[in-house]
């Protein structure tokens, strides 16, 4: 969900789901869509040029009402990008990304002639792209432009920020995509090259 402390107007771009139960390594795949955020730009919130303090919340519960054995995991990133598309100081990409596992069980699968541990469960990560626009407020702030703002944005800049929704849009598909690729789902994106396997170490 957008940042609501955000006076700045927001565009929302609808959001994206990926629901998978089966058996999966929990630290492989969270390595795989933090390695690929960094790779494609993605930054946290605070400094903006680092991944520290992308990751607000991570709890695991232990023991749940269907069994004492199994475990729940919840991780919540918020990350942001400079746009490389269309590059202007107008406009802010955001992603919120939102990992909710439940009914985690540990288990033994074999890879290779060899034993891994891996997790079995339900997996649900949401995936939130938004924009904010005029980031450093410098148009509401202003004595005269801040009358001009809303009427600027529906007919100037209008072209340009379907382009840029279309544009942040793509790149959370690329990510969903490359996720439900590494999980092994069915994927509507053309074949792309996946840097790493299903239950490889990394």
């Amino acid at each position: 969900m957008p940042d609501l402390r955000v006076s700045r107007p927001i565009v929302a771009i609808p959001d994206l789901e990926i629901i998978y139960r089966d058996v999966w390594v929990m630290q492989y795949l969270y390595r795989v869509c933090h390695y690929w955020l960094y790779e494609n730009g993605w930054t946290d919130l605070e400094k903006g040029d680092t991944h520290e303090n992308m990751e607000i919340l991570y709890l695991e519960r232990r023991g749940t009402t269907f069994s004492p054995q199994h475990r729940e995991l919840r991780i919540w990133w918020r990350l942001r990008k400079q746009p490389v598309f269309l590059s202007s100081e107008y406009y802010d990409y955001r992603m919120d990304i939102d990992f909710n596992v439940v009914q985690i069980t540990d288990v033994e699968i074999m890879k290779d002639d060899k034993k891994l541990k891996a997790q079995h469960g339900e997996l649900r990560i949401m995936i939130k792209p938004y924009m904010i626009l005029e980031k450093k407020g410098r148009w509401k702030d202003h004595i005269i432009l801040k009358y001009v703002d809303d009427y600027f944005r529906a007919r100037i800049l209008k072209r340009t920020l379907e382009d840029h929704q279309k544009e942040l849009y793509r790149e959370a598909y690329r990510f969903q995509g490359m996720i439900k690729k590494y999980l092994e789902l069915k994927t509507f994106l053309p074949d792309m090259e996946l840097l790493h396997e299903k239950f490889e170490y990394i």
